[in-house]
């Protein structure tokens, strides 16, 4: 299975899969220009989210992957 890919913002995908699952964000997230970053999905409330309501993004695969594993709903 491909990864999903966002760009810009997150759509109506975050609601189709079943378990954390780590996707592709790309988009302008500092004036350095274009970058891609990585989002936890697939969660009770669609992706992750930072204390203020933000979209939680990760620099890299590997520490997405990480939160998605040890993400527990409800808690």
């Amino acid at each position: 299975m491909a990864m999903i890919t966002f760009y810009g913002l997150l759509d109506s995908r975050i609601w189709t899969v079943a378990k954390p699952t780590v996707a592709r964000l790309v988009g302008r997230f500092s004036t350095a220009g274009v970058e891609e970053r990585y989002v936890v999905i697939g969660t009770a409330y669609g992706h992750i989210h930072t204390a203020n309501g933000d979209i939680r993004t990760w620099r890299s695969y590997s520490g997405a992957r990480k939160a998605a594993r040890n993400y527990k709903p409800g808690v």
